[in-house]
């Protein structure tokens, strides 16, 4: 685990904070997978009955850090990036997701800020979503020309429905918390400062029970989903992995690249 991660816990409520707010709290393979062994950790500690996932600062999660990226794409060519992508930054993703989806004991996310990409992919996996009224929600894989890799084809129909689904993935619009609220996307929205509490307050409500019954109650839930589930991770892993041959997506994510190029030249 690095600090970039914090994983802590106060009494019976376990908290994963991805602490990387220069960022936008963005993840690499690293940090995507150090947040998924903070879940698992906290998952088999005996004193923590639930489990919170956050950021630290005014963003939740941004999706992937494009910075990184931009490195890859400096010392590897185009060529290069899209291979980094399929072989290495995609599936670590798809592993975390698992994680996230799969933890036996009540996890919510609580989003202290914007969630988009495969930041509001890793919010859908949780069994409870809490708000900060700030919050803003994108699936905005579209703007380089992807489908979401995360989860996000199955888990925002899951909670949100298929039109309204539809809608969002395609298009890459930004909401709003209230929208998010009516949509179903989270459960509720609060003011910032209340955001700890309110969604602690959640997963205790979650924790009521016995651990184990929990445990047996999500496994019976989500058996059938969770084959639905893999079967979206592998098929929208081959479509990013195929649409990432297409000249028209790889000038996309190249223009992202050299976007971020110009932003860095123009701040020093």
């Amino acid at each position: 685990m690095t600090d970039e991660v914090v994983v802590e816990s106060a009494g019976e409520i376990g908290t994963v904070r991805l602490n990387r707010p220069d960022r936008g709290n963005s993840v690499t393979p690293d940090v995507v997978t150090s947040m998924g062994d903070g879940v698992r950790e906290l998952a088999e500690t005996d004193a923590v009955r639930a489990i919170v996932l956050t950021g630290t600062g005014k963003v939740f999660c941004a999706g992937a850090d494009v910075q990184e990226m931009y490195a890859v794409f400096v010392a590897d060519g185009a060529d290069g990036l899209m291979t980094y992508l399929a072989d290495v930054w995609m599936p670590a993703v798809q592993r975390t997701v698992r994680a996230l989806w799969s933890v036996p004991k009540p996890l919510v996310a609580a989003f202290n800020g914007a969630a988009t990409a495969g930041g509001l992919d890793f919010g859908l996996s949780c069994d409870g979503r809490v708000a900060a009224s700030t919050a803003r929600f994108a699936e905005s894989y579209v703007n380089l020309g992807m489908v979401p890799v995360a989860g996000g084809i199955f888990l925002l129909p899951r909670l949100v429905g298929p039109a309204a689904a539809t809608e969002l993935i395609a298009s890459g619009e930004l909401i709003g918390a209230e929208r998010a609220q009516a949509l179903g996307l989270v459960n509720e929205v609060c003011e910032p400062d209340q955001l700890t509490a309110r969604s602690a307050e959640l997963a205790s409500r979650l924790a009521k029970g016995p651990g184990a019954t929990f445990t047996r109650l999500k496994l019976a839930m989500r058996r059938a989903e969770t084959e639905e589930l893999e079967q979206v991770l592998r098929e929208s892993y081959q479509a990013n992995v195929d649409l990432l041959t297409r000249d028209d997506v790889r000038s996309r994510v190249v223009a992202v690249m050299e976007r971020y190029s110009r932003s860095k030249a123009e701040s020093r």
